[in-house]
């Protein structure tokens, strides 16, 4: 996500003049102070974060070591942790302009944590806080336009996909379809397949091929048959020939 946010970098350079509210520079936690905010200068915003981190472990209450540790993180791209130690430091009471910023960055981190809506309602806040904070105006017009934009954006993307989604669906459908077609060469579903008959056995069996003898004996037999039928044939046609002699 492109972020085109204004970020308050100048309040935090600012707080040079917030930590020279101590009066002397004496003890441990002070150096510690001091060093971050020259790191911080120098752009070393992970030295600086552990320095504010020694710092803060003797002053848990200094929400001024909130605010810087949350700028330092915000530096080096870690939203998240900032986006606590900026709502940490934003409870405090006693110095309003320390709470305005930490509420405006607490915003700036909601942003590019990806969280729109949350960041609206903290550039609401602030302006509510302060209704000249022009920065804030600016950051809270920007959100909303990227807001409307996403919802257009999904929108669009609902009506692209929602041909998709039919098609898909239609092809779905088909897919079962054909899944129940009975596919070439295969029998239907449930469908039991035609069982093949045995071949029927000729009624007639093959002639027997016959050995000489067997032949000799047919024909003798055969010969004897034709003489029978010869003589009975004779004596039928004798009887039925009419008698032609003398004597009646």
């Amino acid at each position: 996500m492109d972020c085109k946010l204004r970020v308050k970098i100048v309040l935090v350079v600012g707080l040079l003049v917030l930590f020279t509210d101590f009066s002397v520079y004496a003890d441990q936690t002070d150096s510690h102070i001091q060093k971050g905010l020259n790191q911080y200068e120098k752009g070393l915003y992970q030295e600086a974060e552990k320095s504010f981190t020694q710092a803060r472990s003797n002053r848990p209450d200094d929400h001024r070591l909130d605010y810087n540790l949350g700028s330092s993180q915000y530096k080096q791209g870690k939203y998240l942790e900032a986006l606590q130690d900026y709502t940490q430091a934003a409870q405090q009471k006693s110095n309003s302009q320390i709470k305005l910023n930490s509420l405006y960055n607490s915003g700036n981190a909601l942003f590019k944590l990806g969280k729109l809506e949350e960041a609206e309602a903290v550039y609401k806040k602030v302006l509510t806080l302060d209704s000249s904070d022009m920065d804030a105006k600016f950051n809270l017009e920007f959100v909303r336009e990227q807001l409307k934009k996403n919802k257009e954006q999904e929108k669009d993307n609902d009506k692209s996909d929602a041909p998709n989604q039919e098609k898909k669906e239609s092809q779905n459908q088909k897919d079962k379809s054909e899944e129940n077609k009975p596919q070439p060469n295969e029998s239907p579903s449930n469908q039991k397949e035609p069982q093949e008959k045995n071949p029927k056995k000729s009624a007639k069996a093959n002639p027997r091929e016959l050995n000489e003898k067997e032949a000799e004996r047919l024909l003798k037999n055969l010969s004897e048959d034709l003489k029978k039928i010869s003589r009975m044939q004779a004596a039928k046609d004798k009887s039925e020939m009419a008698y032609q002699g003398n004597q009646w």
